[in-house]
């Protein structure tokens, strides 16, 4: 039986080994250790999926592509609006969902381009970028410096830009099928143009609700009637107390020392910004030898014009270049720019050589430069030294009250160690106003104050945080009175308020409706007008994209304007009132007249067209392939770090 065991242990052991030598020799020792790693792929395009292994085949889509995906898309909304999105508010609009999907789309084209055997070649690649107008220079010609500029504006590694072009040429291969000319009928261009150009003329009355002037009171039972149905509205919010400690620059800006010696050193090293450099109208001609130069030189001492004696030694009618007004900074650094900047007006007695040959100057005109006293100066440059040392003070500073506080695990404490000050905010909702509406919480990182002091429990302490403008703050919420239900008598002024908003639109709907009867029984709007003491406009001719808002025709009312017969009415809710509005006037457009526009707009239309398929066409390669997201892992890549 021992015996049995022992052969047993062996056999087992030698098919576990077998199987494994197996698996590396089917699928590859390389393949076998990326298991590991592959906790970071969020989707998978095609390919077999084995339990306990893995993707077979297919093209992995990776978080780290997702995430810079979503990167890119915040900086283009910086760039576009000067605003970087926090990133729980880009998460809340859904910007890393579609980061994935033009993540995954890629994906698909680069699938399929593997696929069907597309290969394009470098050399194809390089004069595709050589072409792109953003790349060529002064001279219309490709400019690597202003290629990696662009690049790098655009927070794109070459790398990168390399792989989306390749991609881009070989899906224009992929979708040279579909060819835009001719896709759209001329019978549904005619008719969209149409639609899109028609222009329409309307008349509008404005109804405000405010034309209602006598209100009733509310009885109590409506009162207690609208209360109970409207509670919800009039919920008293959570209101927190809660005490802070704010760290800035301006705490240890009187302990910034700037020496006289240092602000007159700064003064000198930014001499060119304060003043106006001095300037001189320069012409030059140029020769190969100090001879020639010579020759010219005394040509024109000798009476002739720079110009004439340029011509007659140099053989050449435009021998003389015109520099205009420039500054020694201007020139290259050297003889050239000394001798120039040393010279009266007139034709320098001697050329100056540089290293681009012999100059023969002439100066026309010398525009003095002005230079701005440094007392004037002197206390704005104690100011910028002061700001270029404090940061490391306020450095320094945090750092001791973060020990401070390691020591006496108090944020009062800690800060009276450092003569810091504490303050206080008593009974403030969570937009930082209190009971009255009032907004109190105002300052340096007033916002971030009250998120952090309702995202801390009561009676403890936050972390030390750091603001995007450099603040360093801690947090105590001291007291929480939690949200409420109130009694109709605490809030009756406003629940009275309220119910008289809600009856005076009732009221003024009355009148609208009644004003829409007698407008659709054939009454003009200029006698409907009179009957409600209000105006009667005519606005401009608009399309259905445009609006005439100073004559009331924002793009609700354009919309209800193009659904209406000519003989019809209607009336359209605003915020604080309603509008009538009438055709007027109808102007079709004359497609014989705009066959230049009609035409540019069927090539449009043929694009839009084409790139509908297209998009039907990656959808179905899509849904060839197959799609599989990891909704764990994906929500794993944007989960907060903690």
């Amino acid at each position: 039986m021992n015996n049995f065991r022992k052969y047993a242990r062996y056999f087992i052991l030698f098919i576990l080994f077998g199987m494994l030598i197996i698996s590396f020799g089917l699928w590859g020792v390389g393949d076998m250790l990326k298991v590991v790693g592959r906790s970071s792929e969020v989707a998978h395009v095609g390919g077999t999926k084995i339990p306990l292994y893995g993707w077979v085949g297919g093209a992995p889509v990776y978080a780290t592509e997702v995430r810079e995906q979503f990167n890119r898309q915040l900086e283009a909304i910086q760039r576009q609006t000067g605003q970087r999105p926090e990133q729980e508010q880009a998460l809340r609009y859904g910007l890393h969902v579609r980061a994935l999907e033009e993540v995954i789309q890629r994906a698909v084209l680069d699938y399929a381009i593997r696929e069907f055997g597309l290969i394009v070649s470098d050399e194809e690649v390089r004069a595709t970028i050589a072409r792109n107008p953003a790349f060529l220079g002064t001279g219309g010609s490709f400019d690597p410096l202003l290629y990696r500029n662009r690049l790098q504006q655009a927070r794109i590694s070459e790398p990168q830009f390399v792989l989306d072009m390749r991609r881009e040429i070989a899906a224009s291969q992929l979708f040279g099928a579909v060819r835009a000319d001719g896709l759209a009928p001329a019978s549904l261009r005619d008719q969209v143009f149409t639609l899109e150009s028609e222009k329409r003329t309307a008349e509008t009355i404005y109804i405000p609700d405010a034309i209602v002037v006598d209100l009733p009171k509310p009885t109590p039972e409506q009162l207690n009637t609208y209360f109970e149905a409207n509670k919800a509205k009039f919920q008293i919010p959570e209101f927190r107390a809660f005490s802070f400690v704010m760290i800035t620059v301006d705490d240890v800006q009187n302990q910034v020392a700037v020496t006289s010696d240092a602000v007159r050193q700064e003064y000198e090293a930014r001499a060119a910004e304060f003043g106006t450099p001095e300037k001189r109208d320069v012409d030059q001609a140029m020769t190969d030898t100090e001879d020639k130069a010579k020759a010219i030189i005394a040509a024109a001492q000798g009476g002739k014009s720079l110009e004439d004696a340029a011509k007659e030694v140099t053989g050449n009618a435009d021998g003389v270049i015109k520099l205009g007004a420039v500054t020694k900074k201007d020139l290259p650094p050297g003889p050239l720019a000394d001798g120039i900047f040393g010279l009266p007006e007139g034709i320098a007695p001697a050329p100056i050589q540089s290293p681009l040959g012999w100059h023969i100057v002439r100066i026309n005109k010398i525009e003095a430069g002005k230079a701005v006293p440094f007392e004037e100066v002197k206390e704005k440059l104690e100011t910028d030294l002061k700001a270029q040392q404090a940061p490391d003070l306020l450095i320094k500073l945090v750092t001791d009250f973060e020990r401070a506080l390691s020591k006496t695990q108090s944020m009062k404490a800690a800060a009276e160690d450092l003569g810091l000050k504490v303050r206080t905010y008593e009974n403030v909702d969570a937009r930082g106003q209190d009971a009255a509406g009032k907004q109190i919480v105002i300052g340096p990182a007033s916002s971030e104050l009250v998120q952090a002091a309702f995202a801390t429990r009561e009676s403890a302490e936050s972390d030390l945080l750091e603001t995007p403008r450099g603040e360093y703050f801690i947090v105590r919420t001291d007291r929480i009175t939690p949200a409420r239900a109130p009694t109709l008598a605490e809030v009756e002024d406003r629940v009275v308020a309220a119910w008289q908003i809600e009856e005076r639109r009732k009221l003024a709907e009355t009148k609208v409706k009644d004003a829409l009867e007698k407008a659709n029984a054939g009454t003009d709007f200029a006698t409907l007008a009179k009957e409600l003491g209000l105006e009667a406009r005519i606005a401009k001719p608009v399309t259905r994209f445009e609006a005439d808002a100073g004559n009331y025709l924002s793009q609700p009312v354009v919309v209800e304007l193009f659904k209406l017969a000519s003989d019809k009415t209607a009336a359209v809710r605003t915020a604080e009132g309603s509008v009538l509005v009438r055709v007027k006037s109808v102007e079709a457009p004359d497609l014989a007249k705009d066959k230049e526009q009609l035409d540019r707009f069927g090539k449009q239309l043929d694009t839009m067209v084409a790139n509908d398929l297209i998009l039907q066409l990656i959808a179905a390669l899509r849904a060839k392939y197959g799609v599989t997201v990891d909704e764990a892992a994906f929500q794993a890549t944007f989960a907060p770090q903690q």
